[in-house]
């Protein structure tokens, strides 16, 4: 498995694989393929095929739960001027990528849409992988209810597909689509 690719245009397979990074890999196993990838090993500065570059943080218990974060480097890519008053606001998203362990393996795989977009933009920088039925970061949530049923929880403020669909969690404006129907998709994440 150590032969893949991290592609910041790879398809988002539900329960297999985001980012061309499968669920299932050690750790081990992911840092070799992470190696390919340093820009500055002493800044922590990443970037794979197609992405911006993104600076790593690591971090892990003894049980080997935790994992890897991107963020993006370049703060202009995430449009804070749009909204914000400074790079520095609170408001303004960095996380791009973030690969979560349990017992030393992938177990998810998360993207973020961490720019700022004017009503009907989409995002030219964040993560561009689709789902199969060609839907990403920054299309409507209810796009995906003809393929698949979505269940909203409240407690982590993200929907849920439904077994047949495959491993994937939808993160919108953290209310229920009835609240709010137009919701956009913000984050995904594959998870086994």
């Amino acid at each position: 498995m150590s032969d893949f690719v991290i592609r910041w245009s790879a398809p988002i397979l539900p329960s297999h694989s985001l980012a061309g990074i499968p669920l299932g890999v050690h750790v081990d196993e992911f840092e070799a393929v992470l190696n390919k990838y340093v820009v500055d090993d002493a800044k922590g500065i990443y970037k794979f095929v197609d992405s911006p570059a993104l600076k790593m943080e690591k971090h892990f218990d003894s049980k080997g739960e935790g994992g890897y974060g991107f963020h993006v480097v370049d703060l202009e890519l995430t449009n804070w001027r749009l909204y914000y008053d400074s790079p520095e606001h609170l408001g303004v998203e960095t996380r791009a990528l973030h690969v979560l362990t349990r017992n030393w393996k992938i177990y998810a795989v998360k993207v973020w849409m961490y720019e700022n977009l004017a009503d009907g933009q989409k995002p030219v920088s964040s993560y561009q992988g689709k789902l199969p039925e060609n839907i990403g970061l920054g299309d409507f949530v209810r796009e995906l209810l003809p393929y698949t049923d979505l269940e909203f929880d409240s407690a982590e403020e993200w929907f849920y597909t439904d077994r047949e669909y495959g491993g994937l969690e939808v993160t919108g404006y953290c209310c229920d689509l009835n609240e709010r129907p137009d919701q956009v998709i913000i984050a995904l994440a594959v998870v086994g």
